[in-house]
């Protein structure tokens, strides 16, 4: 077997993994998904994976696609299950992303589509980022590091090594370690106190 499509079928099962730790912790109650981060995901994910299967991804591109399919079920879980502490930042943060689709939509480049779409994903992480700060168990860890294993596999799974296909897994993996340090400090802290 191919090891590339070995590393996307890992990463595909991986995806899977994720996000069954992540749903169960939802309907457990231990971990409420933030609307707002949800929907800004399933709209990038969705470009993210449209621009790796055009430019070669590849195997690569495999976990996206799955990653594409359980956050969109994630966002409408999200209505019943997800956090009701919505704030003015959050809001700050949906308008901003919601704008910074516009120019993506008007650039007739794969690339600027998917540096845009990067940047808004990351505007999406905001709203998450600040839950997390003030209720740190409110998201699922053991789901965030299977997460980061599935997106590390996805970018060495990559046919093709452009901008294209290795900088949206590499970004929300930076990001994904960024929320795992965030939870593993506070939660440490808070044991502490």
């Amino acid at each position: 077997m191919d090891i590339k499509v070995f590393y996307g079928l890992v990463a595909v099962v991986l995806a899977f993994i994720s996000s069954f730790i992540y749903i169960r912790d939802i309907f457990r109650g231990n971990t409420k998904p933030h609307t707002y981060t949800w929907l800004i995901w399933a709209i990038v994910t969705a470009i993210a994976f449209l621009g790796q299967v055009v430019s070669g991804g590849g195997p690569g591109a495999w976990a996206t696609g799955a990653s594409t399919l359980v956050t969109i079920f994630v966002f409408f879980l999200s209505f019943k299950y997800g956090t009701d502490n919505i704030t003015t930042f959050d809001k700050v943060c949906l308008a901003l992303a919601l704008m910074a689709m516009l120019p993506w939509l008007l650039a007739e480049s794969v690339l600027w589509s998917v540096i845009l779409a990067s940047a808004i994903d990351m505007i999406g992480f905001f709203p998450t980022m600040r839950k997390t700060w003030h209720a740190p168990t409110s998201e699922s860890l053991s789901s965030m590091w299977v997460d980061s294993a599935k997106h590390t596999l996805s970018i060495v799974a990559l046919r093709n090594y452009s901008m294209v296909n290795w900088l949206y897994p590499a970004m929300v993996l930076v990001t994904k370690v960024i929320i795992i340090s965030e939870i593993v400090f506070l939660r440490y802290i808070r044991k502490k106190l």
